[in-house]
């Protein structure tokens, strides 16, 4: 009893530390541009949602201006016009009149690398530039990129080369969650699958029939396995890596132990009548 008590505490805590780290690989935050000039125009972009089927992701947009840009110390009201040009191919410029307050505004970047088929080993990447435009003069802008979906932490690295127009070329990959429960889900189909297998082996070569919870037994594994599988983060479609790798297989064995343990068992109970 103690020793049980003592493994489900060892468990819990590492847990709690694998929680912790998985935690702290999100909501990364990381920034760029002329953070030292007083009058500037500040973007904020935080990765929402990554959309990996369609190859998009949803990045909230909120931006401020500082200086003589700025109406009063908020920052939220312009004295003149703001432009804010994107490398957004579907929300090229984002306007904010003068004298109104500024509020936030999403945007769908494209993720031209990466493949959800290659799941859970997926990889995105993009580029989020953003340039500033007051009174369409352009400005010294800062730009800082927080990631916020929760299967997907993000990797940064500066671009160079457009002092106004700073931004990030950018990495989505999953999550360290993500990746323990995949691989879980590899252990648990696999060893299913076998099992099954197993129990259709000995059923036959004991010769015992029509064991009717053993065939019971193997057909809520075919289906479970269906269910299981479409509990894997993400939701990813399927034909993809973990398909190929584990769940056909896994269904395909399941079904093969099914009919041959119905098989055998039809032999075992015809010649068991015959022989009567």
């Amino acid at each position: 009893m103690v020793g049980a008590v003592l493994i489900v505490a060892l468990a819990t805590l590492a847990g709690v530390y694998l929680s912790h780290l998985d935690r702290g690989g999100r909501h990364y935050g990381f920034g760029a541009g002329a953070t030292q000039v007083p009058d500037r125009v500040d973007v904020l972009a935080t990765i929402n949602r990554v959309d990996a089927p369609r190859n998009e992701a949803s990045v909230r947009v909120f931006v401020s201006v500082e200086g003589a840009y700025a109406e009063d110390d908020t920052g939220v009201y312009p004295k003149q016009d703001v432009t804010i040009s994107t490398s957004s191919l579907s929300s090229g410029e984002l306007t904010f009149p003068a004298g109104k307050r500024i509020v936030s505004q999403d945007v769908r970047m494209d993720l031209p690398g990466g493949d959800i088929a290659d799941y859970p080993f997926d990889r995105y990447s993009t580029t989020l530039r953003f340039a500033a435009d007051v009174a369409g003069k352009p400005v010294p802008a800062t730009v800082a990129i927080i990631d916020s979906d929760p299967g997907f932490v993000t990797r940064e690295t500066p671009v160079g080369g457009e002092p106004l127009a700073p931004g990030f070329d950018i990495q989505l990959r999953r999550t360290r969650g993500t990746f323990t429960m995949v691989w879980l889900m590899y252990v648990i189909m696999w060893a299913l699958a076998l099992s099954v297998l197993t129990g259709a082996l000995v059923m036959g070569h004991r010769r015992l029939g029509m064991v009717w919870p053993g065939l019971g037994w193997m057909a809520a594994s075919l289906f479970a396995l269906a269910g299981y599988r479409n509990t894997a983060p993400g939701q990813p479609p399927i034909g993809c890596l973990l398909d190929y790798t584990v769940f056909l297989w896994a269904e395909a064995l399941v079904a093969f132990s099914m009919v041959y343990a119905v098989l055998r068992g039809t032999r075992v109970e015809v010649a068991a009548e015959a022989g009567g």
